[in-house]
C-alpha cells in the first residue's frame, strides 16, 4: 500500500518545501507503533514530572521548617508563623489557601516520617498521586509504625495506579494500625453523615458517610433494583436506572420502584476465620472489596447469615486452597472460586469489583478453552468487550496471572492480589522490589526516520 506519513511532534515546525519522501510500508503496523511510542514518551515525561514534584516536596518542607524557627524567635508566634507561611505559598502558586497547607503538611509528612515513599517519587517511579495515597492512610498512624507501614504499602506500587494504591494501602493501614479496630470504628461510626455537594447544570451530588457494611448493603440493593428495571425498551443506562432507582425509594416509596425493591435482599460476602468466630482470635473479618471490619459487625452478620461457603485456607501461608462443594450447582459455585480471588477487574489498572464482572474464558472456549479456575478470569463489561472487539490480546500465565499485550506490542501483567493478611508490625518485611524495565515493544521494519 502505498500512503505518504503525514505526523509531526508538538515540537516540529513542517516548512512547506519540506516534502515527505512516499515510502511502502504497512500503514497500520505502522500507526500502532507510533501509538505505543507517543504513550512511551508520555510516560517518560510523566517520570519527569514525579522527579520535579519530589523536589517541590523537599522545598516546601525547608519552608515549613524555616517557618516554626521565625515562630520560636522573640515575639514569634507559631499560629501566625504558620497562617503567613500558607498565605505565601497559595499566592505564589496561585493556589486557596486549603490546597496550600494541604501541600505544606503532606511535604512535612513525607519528609519526616515517609522517606522511603519520597525516594521512591524522586527516582520517577511513582507519581505525586501514588504519594498522596500513602500519606493519606499514613497521617492517621503512630509516626512509629510508619516506616513499616510505608514498605508493605508500596510492594507493588510501581505497578499499580494510584487508585489501586490507595485502596491497598487503606487495607495495610487498617491492618498495622496498633488501636483495635472496634475502638476505631466505634469512634469513626460517630461522624456518620448525608450531605449535599452542589454541582453544574441544575445537578447535585449526594453523599452518604456509613459504615462500610450499610454502604456496601445500599450499593447491591441498588444494583439488584436496576437489574429488575431493565426492560427491552428501556434505554436508561445501569447508572441511570441505579440513580432513578434511588430517587424513587425516597420519595416515592408508595411506588412500583419501592414495591420492587421490597423483593430485594442485599448481598455481601464477609470473610470471617472461623478462631474469630470462637473468639479466639483477634484477626478482622474482611468485606469483599472493602477491607478489615471490626469484630463486632461480622459477628452480627455471621449470626445472621442465611448461608455460609467454606473456604480452606493454607495454616501458615494463609493462601486459598480451594473453595468447598456445599453448594450444588457447580457454575455458580465456580464463580464464586473466581469473583473472591480475583476481586476486581483483571484489565491492568482497572478496580471494578469482579462480583460486579463478567467471567471470561482467557482461552476461548471455541479454541479448546476449560471452564475452570485456571481459565476464568474477571472482566468488566468494557474490557470485556475489549478484548473479543479490539486487537488487545491475552494469555494465561502461571498462577492464573494473565498477561496482556497492547495493540502497539506493550505487555502488561496481573495477578490475583495476594490473600495473605499484611504483617503487623513489629514483623520482618521484604525489601519493595525494583521498578520493572521498559515495556517491550516489537518495533516493525520502518523507514529510517519515522515521522512520530
Amino acid at each position: 500500500m502505498l500512503i505518504t506519513p503525514a505526523f509531526a511532534s508538538s515540537t516540529d515546525v513542517v516548512e512547506p518545501a519540506d516534502v515527505v519522501p512516499q515510502v511502502h510500508f504497512d500503514a497500520r503496523e505502522t500507526l500502532l507503533w507510533g501509538i505505543g511510542s507517543d504513550a512511551d514518551s508520555v510516560a517518560v515525561l510523566q517520570r519527569q514530572q514525579a522527579i520535579l514534584e519530589a523536589r517541590s516536596v523537599r522545598r516546601l518542607a525547608a519552608a515549613a521548617r524555616k517557618s516554626d524557627s521565625l515562630a520560636r524567635l522573640p515575639g514569634g508566634s507559631l499560629e501566625f508563623a504558620r497562617r503567613s507561611l500558607v498565605a505565601e505559598v497559595a499566592t505564589t502558586l496561585l493556589i486557596s489557601e486549603g490546597a496550600a497547607a494541604l501541600r505544606i503538611d503532606e511535604a512535612e509528612v513525607l519528609c519526616g516520617s515517609l522517606p522511603l515513599t519520597l525516594e521512591t517519587l524522586s527516582r520517577g517511579d511513582i507519581s505525586y498521586q501514588h504519594a498522596r495515597a500513602v500519606v493519606r492512610q499514613a497521617r492517621s498512624l503512630p509516626e512509629a509504625v510508619r516506616g513499616e507501614f510505608e514498605v508493605v504499602a508500596l510492594a507493588r506500587a510501581v505497578s499499580q495506579t494510584s487508585a489501586q494504591l490507595s485502596a491497598h494501602a487503606r487495607v495495610v493501614r487498617e491492618r498495622m494500625h496498633p488501636d483495635s479496630i472496634d475502638r476505631r470504628h466505634r469512634e469513626a461510626r460517630d461522624e456518620r453523615a448525608v450531605w449535599v455537594e452542589n454541582e453544574r447544570d441544575g445537578m447535585a451530588t449526594l453523599v452518604c458517610h456509613l459504615p462500610a457494611v450499610s454502604a456496601f448493603a445500599i450499593d447491591d440493593t441498588l444494583d439488584q433494583l436496576a437489574r429488575s428495571l431493565r426492560a427491552p425498551d428501556e434505554t436508561r443506562t445501569h447508572a441511570q436506572l441505579r440513580a432513578d432507582g434511588l430517587a424513587e425509594l425516597l420519595l416515592h416509596r408508595d411506588g412500583d420502584t419501592a414495591a420492587r425493591a421490597r423483593g430485594i435482599r442485599a448481598n455481601i460476602v464477609v470473610t470471617v476465620p472461623a478462631l474469630t468466630l470462637l473468639g479466639r482470635s483477634d484477626e478482622p473479618a474482611e468485606l469483599q472489596g472493602y477491607g478489615p471490619i471490626d469484630h463486632e459487625t461480622s459477628r452480627r452478620l455471621a449470626a445472621g447469615a442465611d448461608s455460609w461457603l467454606r473456604i480452606l485456607t493454607h495454616p501458615v501461608t494463609r493462601q486459598r486452597l480451594s473453595v468447598g462443594r456445599e453448594r450444588y450447582k457447580v457454575p455458580a459455585d465456580l464463580r464464586t472460586a473466581v469473583v473472591l480471588d480475583d476481586v476486581t477487574c483483571r484489565f491492568p489498572g482497572c478496580i471494578r469489583r469482579a462480583d460486579r464482572c463478567d467471567l471470561d474464558h482467557t482461552r476461548d472456549w471455541a479454541h479448546a478453552g476449560e471452564t475452570s479456575l485456571e481459565n476464568l478470569s474477571a472482566l468488566c463489561r468494557r474490557h470485556h468487550t475489549l478484548k473479543h472487539q479490539t486487537a488487545w490480546r491475552v494469555r494465561p500465565g502461571p498462577a492464573r496471572s494473565l498477561v496482556w499485550t497492547s495493540p502497539a506490542g506493550a505487555r502488561h501483567a496481573t495477578a490475583p492480589p495476594d490473600h495473605t493478611p499484611a504483617p503487623r508490625p513489629g514483623r520482618a518485611l521484604d525489601n519493595v522490589p525494583a521498578r520493572p524495565g521498559a515495556r517491550a515493544r516489537a518495533r516493525p521494519s520502518l523507514p529510517a526516520d519515522p515521522p512520530f
